[in-house]
């Protein structure tokens, strides 16, 4: 028999992805690889800094065909240990592009590049710890980047944003599962390559104070107060890149529609507080990523059990007192 689609959410690099295709044998209609937008942080453009040319004339975004590596060795290499992961899933890409021009009997391949996913049931916890921070109140505000000055505001067109004016990528998991199930039993659109990449994610991408207050809304909270600090303590985003991610191939190759930010971080807000209650051991999980006492107060909000102190922390608080 022969697959219509096979959805790779495991393979980390090209061997991985050699194995797939020499179990698979070209019985396949789709490869979905399910790759991440870290292969940027090994590009070229990575390794310039991420600054523009001068004579640069197009929106500074970062579409699909700014992932080329740099030719340079030592640059490659130092990408490499700067970012295993992303150079990782540059490699996969690569393999399946190599495996699939090498066999003529198999289908197409779709690397789909997401930025951070986030969703109910997002074991990685990061949002749900934000969820956490923010409920506290003002007394113990979620840290932000510094807002920049008017000279750093003023920074050429070819240079980066300052880390408080980057923006920030996500895509919605319910998303990533829609988007793959409308590949199934579909011919490639006009436009793609045999193995083609392209970027799935939300439209909208705030810079971190940005996201926070749309959180915040989300989760019914007025403006909330928030703490200016040069090194913030922030769970998001995982890849540090200053310009947005480009989604015009998403729609107009793929035709595709993500669901917006706003709904989103609604539909997360609402199970979040939910879950609290239904899956209080993962709540505590969540709450614990946050800085001491920070971490006691959204635990107390939220209503969670703390566990009991362990039977050497008893041994010693007994042996210090006796």
């Amino acid at each position: 028999g022969r697959w219509a689609l096979v959805a790779d959410f495991s393979a980390y690099n090209g061997t991985d992805i050699r194995t797939a295709l020499t179990g698979l044998r070209g019985r396949f209609d789709t490869y979905a690889y399910i790759s991440s937008d870290s292969v940027y942080e090994v590009s070229s453009w990575a390794g310039e800094g991420w600054v523009l040319p001068e004579k640069h004339s197009r929106e500074p975004e970062v579409d699909e065909c700014d992932s080329a590596r740099p030719g340079d060795s030592k640059m490659r290499k130092r990408l490499r240990k700067a970012d295993s992961y992303g150079d990782g899933k540059l490699l996969a890409e690569e393999a399946l592009a190599a495996g699939l021009a090498e066999d003529s009997s198999a289908g197409r391949g779709v690397c789909l590049r997401l930025p951070d996913v986030i969703g109910p049931f997002d074991d990685t916890m990061r949002l749900w710890a934000f969820w956490h921070w923010l409920q506290v109140g003002p007394r113990n505000p979620p840290q932000v980047h510094v807002t920049p000055d008017d000279q750093a505001r003023k920074r050429r067109r070819t240079e980066a944003p300052p880390p408080a004016l980057t923006p920030m990528a996500f895509v919605f998991s319910r998303d990533v599962a829609r988007f793959i199930v409308n590949l199934v039993g579909r011919q490639a659109p006009v436009g793609a390559q045999r193995c083609d990449a392209v970027n799935v994610g939300c439209l909208q991408q705030p810079t971190l104070c940005e996201f926070l207050e749309l959180l915040a809304a989300a989760s019914g909270i007025e403006k909330p107060k928030l703490q200016e600090t040069a090194n913030p303590k922030a769970f998001l985003p995982s890849v540090d890149r200053p310009w947005p991610l480009c989604m015009g191939r998403l729609l107009k190759t793929y035709g595709f529609e993500p669901t917006p930010l706003e709904d989103v971080l609604s539909i997360c807000a609402a199970w979040f507080k939910k879950a609290c209650s239904e899956f209080p051991k993962e709540a505590l999980e969540a709450a614990r990523k946050l800085p001491p006492g920070v971490r006691e107060a959204a635990v107390a909000k939220a209503g969670l059990p703390t566990p009991p102190p362990s039977s050497s922390n008893r041994s010693s608080s007994s042996s210090e007192s006796s």
